[in-house]
């Protein structure tokens, strides 16, 4: 089996992942868009449908607190989908480039790293796939838990049967009950496939760097140590000055990649994080209301479900960015930290491509100004927590 042929064994399962919801770029026209044109219908109708109860309710705090704990996440899903489905051109230059770095490289060694990197983000969207729709069977089973209970556990009269979701289609609830359960299903099933899906290829993007980096990191390590200083000269320095240009190369092929990634998605990262703390904003004040005041434990199950979601989601995306920053920042150190004082004065000058790269410069920065890390979750889950305590108090 070739190289390219192993590099599509790794990333497979993203294939499928995207292929279902037209989000991969190396599907057939057609056949994307008439995904993607179904996909909107259902997504935006279930947005649509959920703001005309605004039209028929009684509007109070609460209830819009409510309902926008719900819409928020529709709205997630819309952004993020969309954003991927418009932006397939730049997706298909990350993916192109992923293949031209596993091309490129013929030394065994590195390709067990690069192997091994690709292997973490299988290994990761699998268990974004399972977390993701885990979340969404518990929450359905919660929904069709009225149902099941009539089959099993039949009474007199059929319990009650409801829409988690409040919504307004303007015609009887109970005469086309199944089919707007049928209609709120496929919109989450939707949403949640283009989140797991993107945040899964984003994931890889991110680890693909880290390989790079690791890759050029180890390069210099091989390049400058005492057993090549040993080497008689001039063979040594053009021994080194080879090595050092091969580093170097490898060191600008990650921190073009990483901002090939920020400028394709950078102002969607900015859009989710918007978003994500708005809506676990609401989501944190609709649990707090569902605990103590109406006691529904079924919302309440559905509504923590969320709010972990919410957590999860913005933590792994943090962690990426903070594995790319250690990646760079190691990087850095290995240079710095290394004999590069003892190699010609050229090769030196190579490695100051190297050592003058600012670290947060290889991160992903959203607005130039939010750079996504683990200190950058902390920031984001504390928002949300003062936010929800401020609307809280003033309630």
């Amino acid at each position: 089996m070739d190289l390219a042929s192993n590099m599509h064994r790794y990333y497979n399962i993203h294939r499928i992942l995207l292929s279902s919801i037209g989000l991969w770029p190396y599907q057939d026209p057609k056949m994307k868009k008439i995904q993607w044109v179904i996909s909107l219908i259902i997504l935006t109708s279930s947005v649509i449908i959920q703001f005309t109860t605004f039209l028929t309710a009684a509007c109070n705090l609460e209830f819009i607190f409510k309902e926008f704990s719900y819409i928020l996440v529709t709205m997630l899903y819309i952004v993020s989908y969309n954003s991927y489905y418009f932006n397939f051109k730049e997706l298909k230059r990350l993916l192109d480039q992923i293949q031209d770095d596993w091309n490129s490289l013929k030394d065994k060694f590195e390709i067990k790293i690069i192997k091994k990197y690709a292997c973490n983000a299988r290994l990761f969207s699998i268990v974004v796939m399972i977390y993701c729709y885990f979340g969404l069977l518990s929450c359905g089973i919660v929904q069709f838990l009225p149902i099941i209970l009539d089959v099993l556990l039949p009474l007199n009269d059929s319990r009650p049967h409801y829409l988690l979701v409040a919504t307004e289609y303007f015609v009887s609830q109970e005469k086309y009950f199944h089919l707007m359960l049928l209609h709120e299903a496929l919109a989450y099933i939707i949403g949640t496939t283009a989140l797991c899906g993107t945040s899964a290829i984003i994931m890889t993007c991110i680890l693909h760097a880290c390989a790079l980096f690791k890759i050029a990191s180890c390069r210099i390590e091989n390049a400058i140590k005492k057993s090549t200083l040993m080497i008689p000269s001039p063979k040594r320095e053009y021994f080194i000055y080879r090595k050092v240009v091969h580093a170097v190369i490898m060191h600008q092929k990650a921190s073009k990649f990483v901002e090939l990634l920020t400028s394709s998605f950078g102002t969607l990262f900015s859009i989710l994080i918007i978003l994500g703390v708005s809506s676990l904003t609401f989501n944190l004040f609709q649990f707090l209301q569902l605990i103590t005041l109406t006691k529904n434990t079924g919302q309440a199950s559905m509504v923590a479900i969320l709010i972990l979601l919410h957590l999860n989601y913005m933590f792994v995306a943090n962690y990426g960015g903070q594995e790319l920053l250690n990646h760079g920042l190691k990087m850095f150190k290995t240079t710095y930290n290394g004999l590069w004082y003892a190699v010609p004065l050229r090769t030196q000058k190579l490695l100051l491509f190297i050592m003058q790269k600012e670290t947060l410069n290889i991160g992903l920065t959203c607005g130039g100004i939010f750079v996504i890390s683990l200190e950058g979750f902390a920031t984001l889950a504390n928002a949300a927590v003062s936010y929800f305590t401020l609307i809280y108090s003033v309630k």
